[in-house]
């Protein structure tokens, strides 16, 4: 028994779990990655005495290990080894290959004639199970490929399904699932992939378990469900994913426990009562019967106008308060209205569906700049256009027009597909998909996107947000309440452009109007000076509209800065970003495919968690820490400090001659400008899906698969929209 068998004994002892033959009690696979060796007898050493060591060109298990060919087939050759080759414990030099990941090794012992089912070592286990524990998915896939029996189990009745479940990679799983095993196929204990999953604490495992139509109420031999092997984790995402697909929230083992004891005695209760609650739930479990205030937000369409409306309430509120009080008493009275009027909206939020339990996550801070806009337009038509059109009727038709254009793009923009990437409409397309990945060695998370089950075009990201795939993605903005990508980019810059020149008239027509109005009788103030005084009084209501307005000047004078920059290096902001967050010796490609390599991806709730193994359960019961934004680091992303610091940052490296990977994409800043401008793509109306201007030809963002290159011809001309494939290299590293 190992280690973690006498520990998981040990604390089913104490009484955290009593189902017999339960996950608590289950010893975990015998394959570890303590090292090379695993949890297997030395294979050089007996029982009693000690072997002599044998030349390494004479060590068949070794030369498989390390890939050496071409020893390998020089022993064959000598008739001294065949392929099918087994020691004691019937491993085999295929065994080793595989769990090292020697790719080549493997394929050249399976043309030898090696037995690709052959099963060995304490584990009683077949080579893909070895390659599988080690998340050597390539490996396995040629394994697959050459015969390998999937369903087969080994000594503790883990077939390989289970043990990709156990180290939670995505991506193996995905692999194993388009092999057509069976969703639902059990270990000796009936435990389920599913159950595995909920019980190691891989929420995105979990949910493609469950999109695969795994069932989400079966049963193993203790009478447990996936619902209680989730609480024995703690893992809140897990928890909500399984009741969102149904499960029975009151389900009995065969000792009468129910989530609610399980989650009592795990010590995970905060989370079974987090997930209750997410999905609507009462703490008991109970679906709560929502009428008047909570119907009305739980109602998405609803909920979502009335983020988007409340804050034109609020923006009136304190514009109010501020121009028609005394300064020392608007300010914190304002103050207490906003928070107020924001303390309401949380409420709402408390009781909306879970996307939107965060206000940033809804369209509230899209309504904070649509109330913006719609004051402004009001107090210009009804105060300062009347007082103006005569004295200044170029500026006034500027204004209406810089107002318009911005108010069609910020609509446009907020509306519109921002270039979601097509999804696959059968599995059969995702198995040739995934197919078409391993032949050319891409299967990976920067060519396929585990949540949408498709590939992933260049310069496109998955948003969380919009639980979508987006090309060219650029980033998700929350004052549009939307993605934006190669569809809307243009539109967004003319947003913030259009918005810009239209801020610094409205304030030159304020000025202006401000001078027009006769001075008030009585000028008193208890702050400022009677000459500012008499200027304030004049019209209180559109100064303070101004200075609100004026302040919206520093990001959107930011934003459009770092925008200018990237449009003049064909660059997404998201490309920006992450230039500035990967280390340039490692291409974040290589580093992806090394982690994938090692095991260590795994699949939280937000995305990628670093490590593919859960704590044992009986060591840590409550859910996974998660790092959260500081309120400072949320409103430098919101106002796109991070992105313009970044971009300043990146300027003065240029500047100080720092070398920096290239942008394959850019082609100088003239034709990059020009591609963006002059797109043949209409200014006014919806572009087609994905298409825009590279080198002054059309390509299309959703099928663009490799990196183009310029391409040079004889004399050094350069022809125009040829692309090179770049299968082996990083878009980092192009040139």
């Amino acid at each position: 028994m190992s280690s973690s068998e006498s520990h998981n004994n040990s604390a089913a002892g104490r009484g955290s779990l009593s189902a017999p033959n339960g996950k608590a009690t289950a010893a975990p696979p015998r394959l570890t990655q303590q090292d090379d060796a695993v949890e297997l007898k030395n294979m050089e050493s007996g029982a009693e005495t000690v072997k002599t060591p044998l030349p390494i060109e004479q060590d068949i298990m070794q030369l498989a290990r390390l890939g050496e060919i071409g020893a390998m087939q020089k022993l064959f050759e000598s008739k001294q080894f065949d392929a099918k080759y087994q020691d004691e414990e019937g491993i085999t030099p295929l065994h080793w290959a595989a769990i090292n990941n020697q790719y080549a090794m493997c394929r050249f012992l399976l043309d030898s004639g090696a037995d690709v089912n052959a099963k060995g070592g304490e584990s009683v286990a077949t080579p893909a199970m070895w390659a599988a524990q080690r998340c050597h998915y390539y490996v396995v896939n040629l394994l697959l490929q050459r015969g390998a029996d999937p369903l087969l189990t080994d000594v503790q009745g883990y077939n390989i399904l289970h043990l990709a479940t156990i180290d939670g990679n995505a991506f193996l799983l995905i692999l194993l699932l388009h092999q057509e095993i069976p969703v639902d196929v059990t270990d000796a204990q009936g435990h389920t992939g599913l159950m595995w999953a909920a019980y190691k604490g891989f929420p995105a495992c979990v949910d493609l378990f469950l999109r695969w139509g795994a069932n989400v109420n079966a049963v193993d031999e203790g009478g447990l469900t996936p619902l209680h092997w989730a609480l024995v984790k703690g893992s809140a995402p897990c928890i909500q994913k399984i009741l969102e697909y149904g499960a029975d929230r009151f389900a009995k083992t065969r000792d009468g426990k129910s989530p609610l004891v399980v989650a009592q005695e795990m010590n995970t209760i905060r989370a079974w009562h987090r997930a209750l609650n997410e999905c609507g739930y009462d703490i008991d479990g109970n679906t709560e019967n929502a009428a008047g205030w909570a119907a009305f937000a739980q109602n998405k369409s609803s909920v979502s106008k009335f983020f988007f409306l409340w804050p034109f309430l609020t923006v009136f509120v304190a514009v109010y308060i501020l121009s028609h009080m005394p300064i020392y008493a608007a300010v914190p009275i304002m103050l207490v209205a906003v928070f107020s009027l924001q303390w309401v909206a949380q409420q709402v939020a408390n009781q909306a569906p879970s996307e939107y339990r965060i206000l940033q996550r809804t369209p509230y801070l899209a309504g904070v700049f649509a109330g913006s806009l719609f004051w402004v337009g009001v107090r210009y038509v009804t105060h300062i256009l009347p007082t103006t059109y005569s004295s200044h009727p170029i500026l006034n038709l500027l204004f209406v027009v810089f107002y318009s254009l911005t108010t069609y793009f910020y609509i446009f923009s907020m509306i519109s597909d921002p270039g979601y990437v097509p999804k696959l409409s059968s599995r059969n397309q995702q198995r040739s998909i995934i197919t078409e990945l391993f032949d050319t060695w891409k299967f990976d998370e920067e060519n396929f996107c585990v949540f949408c089950m498709s590939r992933k075009p260049l310069r496109s990201k998955h948003c969380r947000r919009c639980a979508r795939c987006v090309s060219k993605h650029d980033h998700h903005c929350p004052w549009i309440d939307n993605c934006v990508g190669a569809n809307n980019l243009r539109h967004f810059v003319l947003y913030i452009l259009t918005l810009e020149v239209g801020i610094i008239l409205f304030i030159q027509l304020t000025i202006a109007y401000i001078g027009l109005l006769p001075s008030p009788e009585v000028v008193e103030c208890n702050v400022i000076k009677d000459s500012l005084c008499n200027i304030a009084l004049r019209d209180t209501y559109t100064l303070v509209l101004n200075f609100w307005i004026g302040l919206q000047l520093v990001w959107v004078t930011m934003l459009c800065a770092v925008q200018l920059v990237q449009i003049s290096r064909n660059q997404t902001t998201y490309e920006n970003m992450r230039g500035h967050s990967i280390d340039h010796a490692r291409p974040s490609s290589q580093a992806i495919t090394s982690a994938i390599a090692a095991g260590t991806t795994s699949l939280d709730a937000a995305g990628l968690s670093a490590s593919g193994h859960g704590p044992n359960p009986s060591l840590s019961a409550g859910a996974p820490h998660r790092h959260r934004q500081g309120c400072f680091q949320q409103w430098k992303m919101l106002l796109g400090l991070d992105s313009f610091l970044a971009t300043a940052q990146g300027g003065f490296r240029e500047r100080r001659g720092n070398t920096a990977p290239r942008n394959p994409f850019s082609r100088g800043l003239i034709t990059n400008c020009r591609d963006f401008w002059c797109d043949s793509e209409p200014y006014f109306g919806k572009r087609e899906s994905g298409v825009a201007m590279l080198a002054g030809e059309k390509v299309n963002y959703n099928e663009m698969y490799e990196v183009p290159l310029r391409m040079r011809r004889g004399g050094g001309d350069r022809s125009q929209g040829a692309y090179a494939s770049l299968a082996a290299e990083d878009p980092e590293n192009a040139v």
